[in-house]
């Protein structure tokens, strides 16, 4: 995927409280999930361990109690992240 003339990476899970997104801004890897954004961590491994210990700041998700995998390798690629 192509934004703004930069390459961006996602990594995307469905769960049955709904799809998390890690999306790559600049640097940064933040969570959008129900069309909010939380977080600003260094990497989409750090985020996605944030996001399954329902840390991610994001009150919409920590509460739901929905799962996502701790390991990058169980999210699922987009565009250029594969």
């Amino acid at each position: 995927m192509v934004c703004g003339g930069r390459r961006t990476r996602l990594f995307w899970h469905p769960s049955m409280a709904g799809t998390d997104r890690l999306i790559q801004v600049g640097d940064l890897w933040p969570l959008y999930y129900a069309g909010h954004r939380s977080g600003n961590w260094p990497s989409p491994d750090v985020a996605a361990k944030a996001v399954a210990r329902h840390q991610s700041g994001l009150a919409a998700w920590d509460r739901r109690r929905g799962e996502a995998p701790e390991d990058l390798l169980d999210w699922r690629p987009l565009g250029d992240s594969v």
